[in-house]
């Protein structure tokens, strides 16, 4: 384990700051929004689920109050036979007594005109009269019939031994009477005397067709998967009438149906998985239900689910862009800070100046501005004082040599050469005293450029001595800089340095030198290139760092940049075999101009 949270953390400390801006962003905004969304889905699809299981018991009511509707003709057609005085008088007249045939006849009129009045209404197939007494009239039309067959039925004993005063049978029930038929519907009702209420003329049966219960169950749109059920007391009866997918629904609910009249509920293992919306029909003492699952019930919320999926996604894609909109603003300003500091690791210290508000970053920046000018302000100080001491250094050496008796030295030598016609040694020391005499410049650190450019080519004149005149010297001067004031020994450094390492190393020691001085905008450029045999750029480089007692290269790009400025200097351009190239830069200022 502690090996895991080392990795992470060595990978949190790894990755740049941008990315954990990102990251602690996204989980900051994606986990709530991720949370936010599971819980409204969760509480609006709870919604959906009542709603929906609700919207379907209504519907199971009105189907259910549509087949009470019609089933209510078996009611009235048994009511208006309980009051009709012909039936009254027929069903009573037959219990006590033969009829004459003339009875007969008007009897069988009158029951048959009423029995034909309700065939065909309202889905009944056929009513018939069971009474008592007189075998010969009742067997003399179909509709009527003896009490004594109904005493053959068990599942009348109940309504014959005057404990019920009406049944309603299913010709699909198991438990059934011989006379009903499939998918008949029969209401059976006792009809009492009205002059003796507590005696019992007979029965009527309305046999009513069965398939306008289906129709009504069958209208009832469901999804697919969910399943309708009829139950009387006594089991299912009806499934195989309805259009289901699969009975494995009726089969769970079957096991414990509830008892109250109407309702939602749950069924079948696991809280919440099966429900059922069911009602009781009146009158038939049956049972209708919806069989479905939470699935179904969650159906309408679907397009809810796909909503809060898109919403999710478009605030995640807002929050991704976001997040890399706020990190980029917040670590830009870092950037350009580590920037600074990279180019103050290499010597350049820069600032930045447009620093606006008073936060950690500009605090910061303010302390890294004024740490670099700190910084850059010791640097000058080292300088100067390298300067200084190196000035001290040449003032000491100027004043250990007397000017005057040198000079009056070399003129002898020069005239003793002459005298003896040692043509030679006398221009050696010619050239010697005015090369001398153009250095210590009397102590000045300014000379001009024509004096400049004279001081080296005397210098070549005493080097092309040794090299018996190997090395030709080619000047070029721009016309009106000659006067230009600038700080001296800049040209003999670098024409020592194309010498020695340039055209020495050369076969026959000889070579073409061209000094070029020139001016370009308000900067003096001065050019010393030799065709010798090129500095590679790892000597060129060393050539900067080289310390020499005298005035190196080193020296030089150090006082010019301290009298000019930093965008001064020297630089080289050379490659192996093709010569060196080496320019000096010096700016023209009014301050170098007085100095004359």
């Amino acid at each position: 384990m502690s090996q895991w949270i080392g990795k992470l953390s060595a990978l949190y400390y790894n990755i740049n700051l941008r990315t954990k801006l990102v990251i602690s962003y996204l989980i900051l905004i994606i986990i709530p929004v991720v949370v936010l969304v599971y819980f409204s889905y969760s509480t609006i699809h709870k919604s959906v689920v009542e709603q929906t299981g609700k919207a379907y018991l209504e519907t199971l009511k009105q189907a259910e109050k549509n087949i009470a509707f019609g089933i209510e003709s078996a009611y009235n057609i048994a009511n208006l036979a309980q009051s009709n005085y012909d039936v009254q008088q027929i069903l009573r007249t037959v219990s006590e007594r033969p009829l004459t045939s003339a009875e007969v006849i008007d009897f069988f009129n009158l029951l048959n005109r009423n029995v034909n009045n309700y065939v065909g209404i309202n889905n009944v197939l056929k009513v018939s009269y069971y009474m008592k007494g007189n075998p010969a009239f009742v067997a003399a039309n179909p509709n009527f019939f003896g009490v004594d067959q109904l005493q053959l039925e068990a599942g009348l004993q109940p309504l014959l031994a005057g404990e019920k005063k009406e049944a309603w049978f299913y010709g699909g029930e198991g438990r059934q009477l011989s006379l009903v038929q499939p998918d008949e519907v029969v209401f059976i009702k006792e009809i009492k005397d009205i002059n003796r209420f507590q005696s019992v003329l007979g029965y009527i049966m309305v046999e009513l067709d069965a398939k306008f219960i289906w129709n009504i169950l069958n209208d009832i749109q469901l999804p697919a998967g969910a399943e309708k059920v009829v139950m009387s007391p006594d089991g299912r009866i009806g499934i195989h009438q309805l259009t289901t997918n699969s009975t494995s629904l009726s089969d769970l609910y079957i096991k414990s149906p509830p008892s109250n009249e109407e309702g939602i509920v749950s069924f079948g293992p696991g809280s919440g998985s099966n429900y059922a919306a069911y009602s009781k029909v009146s009158g038939l003492n049956w049972q209708i239900a919806l069989l479905m699952t939470k699935k179904h019930l969650g159906m309408n919320s679907r397009w809810i689910q796909n909503f809060m999926l898109a919403l999710a996604g478009v605030v995640s894609i807002i929050a991704i862009i976001t997040a890399f909109f706020i990190s980029g603003s917040i670590t830009k300003r870092l950037k350009k800070l580590v920037q600074l500091i990279k180019r103050a690791e290499m010597g350049s210290f820069e600032t930045e100046n447009n620093i606006r508000g008073n936060d950690e970053y500009a605090r910061l920046q303010r302390s890294f501005n004024k740490m670099s000018r700190q910084i850059k302000a010791l640097i000058e100080e080292v300088y100067q004082a390298q300067i200084s001491k190196q000035e001290t250094e040449m003032k000491l050496l100027y004043a250990q040599i007397n000017p005057h008796f040198l000079y009056n030295t070399l003129d002898i030598i020069h005239w003793s050469a002459l005298r003896i016609e040692a043509k030679e040694i006398a221009e050696v020391t010619e050239a010697l005293a005015k090369f001398l005499r153009l250095s210590l410049n009397e102590g000045k650190e300014h000379i001009r450029v024509a004096e400049e450019v004279l001081e080296v080519s005397k210098y070549m004149e005493i080097i092309n001595v040794r090299y018996r005149g190997a090395i030709q010297v080619i000047t070029e001067i721009e016309e009106g800089i000659e006067e230009f004031p600038i700080i001296k020994m800049i040209l003999q450094p670098l024409v020592e340095n194309a010498v020695v390492h340039g055209i020495r190393p050369k076969p026959g020691k000889a070579g073409t030198i061209r000094i070029r001085a020139y001016r370009e905008e308000s900067y003096l450029l001065f050019e010393v290139v030799d065709d010798g045999v090129g500095i590679a750029e790892d000597k060129l480089q060393r050539l900067f760092e080289m310390e020499t007692r005298g005035y190196g290269v080193k020296n030089v790009h150090q006082r010019i940049q301290v009298y000019y400025g930093k965008d001064c200097g020297l630089y080289f351009d050379s490659k192996p075999g093709l010569g060196c190239r080496a320019v000096a830069r010096l700016k023209v200022t009014a301050k170098s101009l007085e100095s004359v």
